[in-house]
């Protein structure tokens, strides 16, 4: 253990501190940083059984030496398939602290490669995910990233810090900065700009991960707390395919025996896991919302029944298999993979999802309509529909006509109408006061919700929708992949002066360079929009571009309109970084190595 007191480390740390802008949990901002207990032997880390110095072996971290200009110690290494045990850090420290791991970039030999670890105190519920996402410097020379971990008051505790499944890690440090009582509060603040959306979709929240408690699972919430993300939409994964025990739809992989890869076959047996030991994911995640005091929202994907080999065990509504007379038929009799909404039979079958979620009482429920279309197409009930309204055959018309337009509307604004009194009938029954949302991810352009059935204004002046988050990526339509393709002059226009909100998307692993997200997200704020939607966003991941640091650290800040003016100008803050002058045996130097092979 050694305190960070050497006038070369102070230097070192003036020099982060004041050389750029920090995010809210950066050690530099904290006022006693100087004080700052680091440990870098983690050769005390218990049990003693589970570390190893020579040949690496299967279950074990092995103990390298690492230094960099101003320390030196003995760091913990794993592979990506070791699956060692957890480690506990016994902390004598007492008082209010921010707790931070010292994590190392992983080469892949020539070029970086993935990593992360998890960690916690021992008397924390749930583990926080972390990764290091720095490239190698010149020479591949490796680099440490300091990753914050929690601010807790030490009293005893042991740091638990294990491994990600899939991953390889090396740490090499643990920090331990003492706080004030104001950086205390502060830390543990809410935001004050909370007009952020989340989206989750019901899969990869769950197999790379391979949870099987649900504090496992809670995980993947670990570091929403205090962002600017006031809305979780959770996806249950598809329309009727859903990640919860559920008496109406099926679980993704169900009666499945021979799966395409792993991944899938991992996905289902953890849920299969945790069904057993009776917990239920859509309630950890609705539990989990409501602890931070976001709003929850249950979607669904609705044309998500199954998929084409060699998906078509992993996604396998058993709905869509039974009734084969109510999927969509092309204009030629061509039968799809999709189900169509003018068979009431499957709006039913959606409308008794939604009943069997509604009893978790989440804040809303709606669909993420760019996941996907078709929703109907020339089959039997489309055209019965179509002759009703417009006494001609639907198959005489072309694909574009308006009144096909017309009738997709027609039927569309039926279940709409049918979610909403389900909704009503339901808060009723439950002797709930506040009214249920509705939530839609919608398209881009006006002429792609008028072509898939999409009447948006109808639906906002019948007070039918409450939140749209407007998406550029949805096959089937005009769809480029220009993000700036979204007409948001639209959305603006149809919901002036009404209760209804429509937020621009932005993608977590699409965003582009970190200066450009945070421009175009300051422009649309400007320009009156109530917020932003992310897509997926995801603590740990680095940015799309390769740019230093977690995407999160920008991500869980878009409601912060002045700091994005500033980061589009000046860039956005980097996390701590430390070159490594040894790791291991590799003596860093401008003689990089693996040029033999």
């Amino acid at each position: 253990m050694t305190r960070l007191a050497t006038s070369a480390v102070l230097a070192l740390f003036t020099l982060q501190s004041f050389s750029q802008e920090s995010f809210r949990h950066d050690s530099r901002r904290l006022s006693q940083v100087r004080q700052a207990v680091t440990i870098t032997d983690l050769s005390k880390m218990e049990p003693a059984a589970a570390l190893i110095t020579g040949k690496r072996q299967k279950g074990k971290w092995k103990m390298i030496p690492f230094e960099t200009a101003e320390m030196k110690g003995t760091a913990l290494s794993i592979y990506s398939a070791t699956n060692p045990p957890m480690l506990k850090l016994p902390l004598t420290q007492r008082g209010w602290h921010g707790v931070y791991v010292g994590l190392s970039t992983t080469s892949g030999g020539f070029n970086i490669g993935g990593n992360g670890i998890k960690a916690k105190l021992s008397d924390e519920p749930v583990f926080r995910r972390m990764a290091n996402n720095l490239a190698l410097l010149e020479n591949r020379r490796a680099v440490i990233q300091e990753c914050f971990v929690t601010v807790a008051e030490l009293k005893g505790q042991s740091l638990e810090i294990a491994p990600m499944p899939g991953l390889p890690a090396t740490v090499c440090y643990v920090k331990l900065v003492p706080m004030t009582s104001a950086e205390v509060t502060a830390s543990q603040a809410k935001s004050k700009h909370r007009t952020s959306i989340a989206t989750f979709d019901g899969h990869s929240w769950i197999w790379p991960f391979k949870p099987t408690t649900a504090e496992e699972l809670a995980e993947e919430f670990r570091g929403f707390e205090g962002t600017d993300i006031g809305k979780w939409w959770f996806q249950v994964t598809g329309s009727d395919l859903v990640c919860y025990p559920s008496k109406v739809g099926t679980y993704p992989g169900e009666g499945t025996v021979d799966f395409p890869t792993g991944a899938y076959a991992a996905y289902t047996r953890s849920l299969e896991t945790l069904f057993k030991k009776g917990v239920n994911p859509l309630k950890v995640a609705r539990d989990a919302a409501k602890a931070q005091g976001a709003e929850f929202h249950v979607m669904l994907r609705p044309a998500g029944w199954v998929g084409s080999m060699p998906y078509e065990e992993t996604f396998n509504s058993q709905f869509f298999y039974d009734h084969p007379e109510w999927r969509c038929y092309d204009r030629d009799g061509t039968p799809t993979l999709y189900m169509s909404y003018a068979n009431p039979e499957v709006r039913k079958q959606l409308l008794e999802i939604f009943r069997e979620t509604l009893e978790l009482q989440p804040e809303g429920v709606g669909f993420v309509f760019n996941r996907g279309m078709p929703l109907m197409l020339w089959e039997d009930a489309f055209c019965e529909r179509f002759k009703q309204m417009h006494n001609a055959d639907a198959k005489s018309v072309e694909d574009d006509d308006p009144r096909i337009h017309a009738t997709r509307a027609a039927i569309m604004t039926d279940f709409m109408l049918e979610v909403r009194a389900l909704l009503d009938e339901t808060a009723a029954i439950q002797g709930r006061k506040e009214r249920y949302k509705i939530s839609l991810g919608t398209f881009a352009k006006e002429a792609d919700n008028q072509k898939w059935g999409l009447d948006l204004p109808n639906w906002i002046q019948r007070g039918l929708v409450d939140d749209l988050a407007t998406t550029w990526f949805a096959y089937h339509t005009s769809f480029t992949k220009t993000p700036g393709q979204v007409d948001m002059d639209y959305y603006r226009r149809i919901t002036k002066g009404t209760n209804t909100k429509a937020y621009p998307m932005v993608i977590a692993w699409k965003t582009g360079k970190p200066a450009e997200l945070c421009k175009n997200v300051a422009a649309n704020l400007l320009k009156g929009d109530p917020g932003v939607a992310i897509w997926d966003p995801q603590v740990m991941k680095g940015w799309p571009d390769n740019s230093p640091g977690n995407v999160f650290d920008v991500l869980g800040h878009l409601g912060h309109k002045d700091d994005l003016l500033r980061w589009a100008k000046s860039g956005v803050p980097t996390p701590l970084t430390i070159p490594l002058t040894r790791l291991d045996e590799n003596h860093f130097s401008r003689w990089f190595p693996n040029t033999g092979f």
